[in-house]
């Protein structure tokens, strides 16, 4: 008989089956059950799983994982592209159909499918329906299928950037801290923008406060500069309380100013990663005392006169005795220089912004210092500054 006529005959009792006994779902399962048993090729088997699909009868997750199993099973021995396609076909429909029904059961062979399956498509769809299943026997064997495909390019990307996909909303659904930096690497890998964009909005489902796996990612050797400056980035953006961010800032600092090169990119991306750093200690307060002499090196030696102003706004926001005796020591320097008369255009620009600063803390231990701007050459407009300071102070 030939396909064409054994389709339609086959189509024929399949609904003959369904109108006696559609009006019960124990019976309609058990219908298809028979149909799928009695289905000789894999695309009489696709047939039926459509067909039962487009019914949405309740208790089939059953019935999907033994076919997929059935599937698992006799896919390395088909031949034909037909039967190759419709087996294909099936793998995704099957994912879609288990994943949905929560059939968690069903996660081994749809991990199975992933190994087994070329076909993009049908790997992704498998990796997404394990998401929704959340064995948590899988979460680690799907981390490391992306942190592979974030290496480097596949040798087929397009292929590859499908798989990340499918991997990415997996982690999301997993919600596993271990999936954390998986992700973050695909948002920040060689893949196309929508496959970065996808990993950038499953960051946050993922974790909330991704304060630990991006600490360990800035404390690494393993990583590079501008990779770093990204974390930094992210947990900036992040959902994370104000006191979390802080603490990845201070670190990120520390970290900023440990690292050393010679390379004019680098030490761009370290100013810049330092930059951020302390306008996130700004805006987020710290009581670490132990950021205080980034703050003071970042004054010194800050890469550009961005990152000295950034550290004098940083320490009046913290605004402890020791940070208002470090402004102070600041201003006391410029003092020395302007009575020196070897002041520089940069040093116009510290001084006024050091001078607010040291009001802003309300701290004693500034007054000396603001008092000894009387007596310099500076202009009237940075004298006035110190007298409008020396007002704040109690």
């Amino acid at each position: 008989m030939r396909m064409k006529d054994r389709m339609k005959r086959f189509f024929s009792f399949l609904l003959i089956g369904l109108s006696a006994f559609g009006a019960f779902a124990s019976e309609a399962m058990d219908v298809y059950t028979f149909l799928y048993e009695q289905a000789a090729s894999p695309q009489e088997r696709l047939a039926v799983l459509k067909s039962l699909s487009d019914q949405n009868i309740d208790g089939a997750g059953q019935l999907y994982a033994q076919a997929l199993t059935q599937l698992l099973q006799e896919f390395p021995s088909l031949k034909t592209t037909a039967e190759r396609d419709a087996a294909d076909q099936s793998a995704r429909l099957l994912a879609q159909l288990l994943g949905n029904s929560k059939y968690t059961s069903a996660a081994g062979d749809l991990w199975r499918v992933v190994e087994n399956f070329s076909n993009p498509l049908v790997k992704a769809d498998a990796l997404i329906a394990m998401g929704k299943l959340r064995n948590v026997d899988y979460a680690e064997l799907i981390e490391k299928l992306l942190y592979d495909l974030n290496l480097k390019p596949a040798t087929d990307p397009e292929a590859g950037e499908k798989i990340a996909y499918g991997a990415i909303l997996a982690l999301e659904k997993y919600q596993q801290p271990s999936g954390y930096l998986p992700v973050f690497f695909a948002a920040t890998g060689w893949y196309n923008k929508r496959i970065r964009e996808q990993a950038e909005r499953s960051l946050p489902y993922i974790m909330d406060n991704p304060e630990v796996p991006l600490t360990s990612l800035i404390r690494s050797s393993a990583y590079t500069y501008d990779i770093k400056f990204l974390a930094l980035q992210r947990m900036e953006a992040s959902k994370a309380p104000a006191d979390a961010k802080a603490r990845v800032a201070v670190i990120a600092l520390a970290e900023g100013w440990r690292a050393s090169t010679m390379d004019v990119k680098q030490r761009v991306q370290l100013g810049n990663s330092r930059k951020l750093a302390i306008d996130m200690i700004r805006r987020y307060k710290t009581e670490d005392t132990t950021v205080l002499p980034f703050l003071e090196r970042s004054y010194k030696e800050g890469i550009d006169t961005e990152e000295k102003l950034n550290a004098v706004a940083a320490l009046s926001a913290i605004g402890t005795d020791d940070a208002a005796r470090l402004l102070s020591n600041f201003l006391l320097a410029l003092n020395a220089k302007r009575k020196a008369n070897n002041i520089t255009q940069e040093d116009e620009q510290l001084v006024r912004a050091v001078i607010p600063a040291l009001g802003a803390t309300g701290k004693s231990v500034a007054r000396p210092a603001l008092q000894a701007v009387e007596y310099q050459d500076w202009t009237n407009y940075v004298k006035t500054l110190a007298q409008d300071a020396l007002k704040q102070i109690k």
